[in-house]
């Protein structure tokens, strides 16, 4: 990769999709989805702060969240909007994500969006996490990525900064089969169950709705990542 800076070109982006295919292979393989285990782990951490992020903006209070070996997570909060709450944590993934590969295609170091990453999932982690999984992982997963991006240069720091944000635009596409079964066949409280419950539609479609958005908001991502700038565009050739 030539870097993120220098603009995509089409191999690279062909690159990337294949990237894509791959995660989501391997997160179905039992034993090989250990793998991306830390990846998703870090998914977890940005949908159950999603959800808190989602009741401060929303005039309500973000109190605590745990994160479980399985990949699960509850967040606890008062007040605010519950349907936005609800939808806020595979949404604001997806948002997170595609924000994160924008920046790193306009020219932002990946290396210091991993620190910045680092320092922001350590001190949430102090603030918030309630249960002792939670946090030694959470503080983990911070220091590795702070030390990512301080030791790592382009363009391994930019292949982890991809897999991390791909993790996070592909979280509601990732779990489409578990929610669903889970929405229809139990009453297992899940964000979809939540959202039937304060809507009135359906948690199965709930649960299609947020796994459209990640894959509408992964073409849109990779559409504006490519697009160059205009004066580059319009300069002449060499």
């Amino acid at each position: 990769m030539s870097g993120f800076s220098d603009g995509w070109r089409w191999s690279e982006l062909a690159g990337l999709a294949a990237l894509t295919l791959a995660l989501l292979v391997l997160w179905q393989i039992p034993g090989v989805g250990l793998v991306v285990y830390p990846f998703r782990l870090f998914g977890t951490f940005v949908h159950e702060i999603s959800h808190g992020l989602a009741a401060l903006a929303t005039g309500g209070d973000f109190q605590r969240f745990t994160v479980s070996p399985d990949l699960s997570g509850l967040a606890w909060s008062a007040g605010g909007w519950r349907w936005a709450i609800s939808s806020a944590g595979y949404i604001g993934s997806a948002v997170f994500g595609g924000v994160l590969i924008l920046l790193a295609a306009r020219g932002v170091a990946s290396r210091i969006l991993l620190m910045v990453l680092g320092l922001a999932l350590g001190l949430l982690c102090l603030l918030f996490v309630r249960n002792l999984f939670g946090i030694s992982t959470g503080l983990a997963l911070a220091a590795a990525m702070f030390l990512a991006g301080y030791r790592l240069r382009p363009p391994w720091s930019d292949g982890v900064l991809l897999v991390l944000a791909l993790q996070l635009v592909l979280d509601g596409f990732n779990s489409l089969f578990t929610l669903l079964r889970l929405s229809a066949g139990s009453n297992v409280q899940t964000d979809a169950l939540s959202m039937a419950q304060a809507t009135g539609v359906p948690a199965v479609v709930w649960t299609v709705v947020w796994a459209t958005i990640s894959l509408v908001m992964l073409a849109l991502t990779l559409r504006l990542a490519y697009r160059r700038p205009a004066a580059a565009a319009s300069a002449p050739g060499r």
